[in-house]
């Protein structure tokens, strides 16, 4: 379904209005200002006219009460009422992000310690690559790991916890190894960057 004024595509089959451009969809009558005296006044700020109204309730909304909602526009009240599960991030799944950030950047530690364990100092060049690689390879797995352990939910705490458990798993393998900030920085600096965004990507929004 696409709204015939923008040609937006519309996610609610059941929306009023569309969530672009706040013109009514098809069967819908268009609100005007002239249809009550003073014309169409927002049901929370009576001093404001507008032509926009919720896509659930219906009600008169001005452009400070908009939220805009994957659905559509709504109402503070709706939005909250209507709050799709994927954003409905609570405290057990921060606890369980932390958890799995934590555990993947010990696994990621103990990694590069016994990568660069086995690789030993003849081969120097080698032993900086490859810390590198794991340390991305931890922010993809970190990410991964909590987009399955809160069930896809998304939310920027979680993208943050992210990236925080890739910075932890970097300075402490870094202080155990000496490897990852000692020699060509710019280079560590930019697997870091790649690491956390690998991480972020999962939980992006």
């Amino acid at each position: 379904m696409r709204c015939p004024s923008c040609g937006s595509g519309v996610l609610d089959p059941q929306a009023a209005y569309c969530a672009h451009c706040g013109k009514a969809l098809s069967g819908t009558p268009e609100p005007r200002a002239a249809e009550v005296p003073g014309g169409l006044r927002c049901y929370r700020h009576p001093d404001a006219v507008t032509v926009l109204t919720c896509g659930h309730c219906e009600r008169p909304i001005c452009v400070r009460c908009v939220v805009q909602h994957p659905v559509g526009i709504r109402c503070p009240e709706c939005a909250q009422q209507r709050r799709l599960p994927t954003f409905d991030v609570r405290v057990l799944d921060y606890a369980k992000a932390i958890g799995v950030a934590l555990a993947g950047g010990l696994a990621g530690v103990v990694g590069v310690v016994l990568a660069l364990g086995l690789v030993g100092s003849r081969l120097a060049p080698v032993a900086y690559y490859l810390s590198w690689a794991i340390l991305v390879a931890v922010g993809y797995g970190i990410g991964t790991a909590i987009n399955w352990a809160v069930n896809r939910k998304r939310s920027r705490g979680l993208q943050w916890i992210a990236g925080a458990g890739v910075v932890a798993t970097f300075t402490a393998a870094s202080l155990l190894t000496e490897v990852l900030l000692t020699a060509f920085f710019p280079m560590g600096l930019l697997a870091l960057a790649l690491a956390i965004y690998l991480a972020a990507s999962k939980l992006r929004m």
